[in-house]
């Protein structure tokens, strides 16, 4: 039997990062006119008054939506450290935790929180 993603905490806590990235729109939908079933996380932002879009791709809604919180958050700068930001759905160490502001899950929080959390001044 398939795993039930929907009983994931991670999952609406990664549409709230979106949400959190200034996204004013977020959807997911799927392609299955043929096999395999390919599930889209489509999110846009205003940027200079335009309408701009960005999506992740996967084979189930949750790898589609870890994927565009990838391409959302990483390589971007944390407006609280000035360091580069990264993404990972996991709550394992992250290499490099002095250079790169990692937005991880917290299990305890049910929420995903910037690596830099709590040392500001």
């Amino acid at each position: 039997m398939p795993e039930d993603i929907t009983k994931d905490p991670r999952l609406m806590a990664a549409v709230d990062l979106i949400g959190r990235t200034g996204a004013e729109s977020f959807r997911i939908q799927f392609a299955d006119e043929e096999e395999p079933v390919v599930w889209f996380a489509v999110a846009s932002w205003k940027r200079d008054g335009k309408e701009v879009y960005d999506a992740g791709a996967g084979m189930d809604a949750r790898m589609a939506i870890f994927r565009l919180c990838d391409q959302v958050i990483d390589g971007g700068q944390c407006q609280h450290c000035n360091r580069p930001t990264g993404f990972e759905e996991s709550a394992d160490p992250m290499p490099l935790n002095e250079l790169v502001c990692w937005y991880q899950y917290d299990p305890e929080l049910k929420t995903f929180r910037r690596g830099c959390e709590g040392n500001e001044k």
